[in-house]
């Protein structure tokens, strides 16, 4: 029943309910350049997609690569300084990884963060050891809503886009996965059922949540 499954988990908002963390860094990122944010210009057009495209859609293409790079630097290290004495992993997520790995089921982590943060994260969480294969921003070209990181994801799990399984929290991200003809379970730590409702179906966390609800 579980041959060929396999499942892929997008990290900020579904390993770890880090979002209000990082939107705090952006507003206070934006508002020093001089930009507006708001919760809701995060959560439709920022959240899943790669630094430097949020950077470049910001300062259009004048900013240089020398300048992304240093805003990212400033950004994300005030995000893990802040979010650290927080930071854990979402309820029942730990059992469920547990359950994954006994029964063979190949997982990956995908997600448009930077190395920096997918390290800082599975480390603190411990939960590297379940993922064989990660996917992060420097792996891809495009950020979510475009499908290439879960393409990518599925290819190196040596399974095919139609019988993986994406977790994923941002309005982006679904999208990216039904793009990739993905079944998506929305994890609805950052966003609402209707703001999701591209997704297959929905949870609030992993407590509970078993390999039999998934199949």
């Amino acid at each position: 029943m579980t041959k060929n499954l396999a499942i892929i988990f997008d990290m900020d908002g579904v390993v770890v309910d880090n979002i209000p963390y990082h939107k705090k860094a952006w507003n206070k990122f934006m508002t020093k350049h001089g930009f507006k944010y708001s919760d809701k210009y995060f959560d439709t057009y920022i959240n899943g997609e790669t630094n430097e495209e949020i950077l470049t859609k910001l300062f259009g293409k004048k900013i240089s690569k020398s300048e992304i790079e240093k805003y990212i630097n400033i950004k994300e290290n005030f995000y893990r300084k802040t979010y650290s004495p927080h930071i854990k992993p979402l309820p029942g997520l730990l059992k469920f990884l547990k359950k994954l790995k006994t029964e063979n089921i190949p997982i990956a982590l995908a997600t448009a963060a930077p190395q920096e943060n997918v390290d800082f994260v599975l480390k603190k969480t411990k939960t590297k050891k379940y993922f064989s294969v990660v996917v992060d921003s420097k792996d891809v070209k495009n950020g979510k809503p475009h499908p290439e990181i879960f393409l990518k994801a599925s290819k190196k799990l040596h399974t095919k886009p139609d019988n993986c399984i994406v977790f994923e929290d941002s309005i982006l991200g679904v999208k990216a996965g039904k793009r990739a003809k993905m079944k998506v379970i929305g994890v609805l730590t950052s966003n609402t059922k209707k703001e999701l409702h591209q997704a297959d179906n929905f949870i609030n966390d992993f407590e509970g949540f078993d390999l039999d609800d998934l199949l």
